[in-house]
């Protein structure tokens, strides 16, 4: 216990660095990844995705070419990619804009991941044994500790996250279908900025998840599929439910509802 303590901690300090200069850290990683749009692109990304650009703003290809010193071709290809995944609307002779969150796309990703994470978990129950229970107990301290911890509402978001989507990459590693787990967070990109935004909404929310995480494993570890499907099912779906509220109250972050 004390070696996962002290790793957890070591984990905290890690992600307060990580979350607490986020602006020179930015500004560091792109001289060192050189003048690439993929360097350009995978910045981009975390900042849509994890809400630092929130939806609807406008941004620019000369001011992000001289933020990274660099010339306007990287963060033009840079800036094509992000729109072929949803994430950049480009309008011809009006300017760039981060797009808005699809709800339609966030319910498809939610049955697709519903679907295939409660068919993985299963076969994952079955072929468990306690070699496996390192890695996730590891995360859940990580979790814990980040909870415990006295970061801002909108950086344990983000950190907490990031440690859940290592949590569930953990889970289909260990079932042997790290594949698929890709595969989802190929086209995960409106989820992942859904439920950023719905977990700023206090620690509440990131603390009915962590505990989630654990009845989840629990059911893996017992073998309790009825109980797996029941922990998938809220797991994905509790926090969209209560979501409605802080939804009507920035409705410009949001595309409409397709019928």
């Amino acid at each position: 216990m004390q070696v996962i303590d002290l790793f957890a901690q070591n984990t905290i300090m890690v992600l307060k660095f990580y979350y607490k200069d986020k602006g020179k850290r930015l500004y560091t990683m792109a001289k060192k990844h050189t003048a690439t749009s993929d360097g350009v692109y995978d910045q981009l990304k975390e900042q849509i995705l994890h809400l630092e650009l929130p939806p609807g703003a406008a941004i620019s290809e000369i001011e992000t070419a001289e933020k990274y010193n660099i010339s306007r071709t990287p963060v033009r290809d840079a800036f094509k990619r992000l729109e072929r995944e949803g994430l950049l609307e480009i309008r011809p002779h009006i300017g760039t804009f981060i797009s808005l969150i699809d709800l339609n796309a966030v319910s498809d990703i939610l049955y697709i991941r519903e679907v295939l994470e409660y068919s993985v978990l299963s076969d994952l129950s079955q072929i468990y044994d306690k070699s496996q229970d390192l890695r996730i107990q590891l995360i859940l301290q990580q979790q814990k500790e980040l909870l415990e911890s006295d970061m801002p509402i909108d950086e344990l978001s983000r950190a907490f996250i990031h440690s859940d989507n290592e949590f569930h990459t953990a889970l289909f590693d260990a079932a042997g279908k790290k594949n698929i787990i890709k595969f989802l967070y190929s086209y995960n990109s409106q989820y992942e900025r859904f439920r950023t935004f719905i977990n700023f909404n206090g620690k509440e929310d990131l603390e009915k998840l962590y505990n989630c995480h654990i009845k989840i494993w629990d059911a893996i570890v017992s073998k309790d599929i009825v109980a797996l499907k029941d922990c998938i099912n809220h797991h994905l779906y509790d926090g969209i439910s209560a979501s409605s509220d802080i939804i009507s109250k920035t409705p410009e972050y949001f595309t409409k509802i397709h019928s």
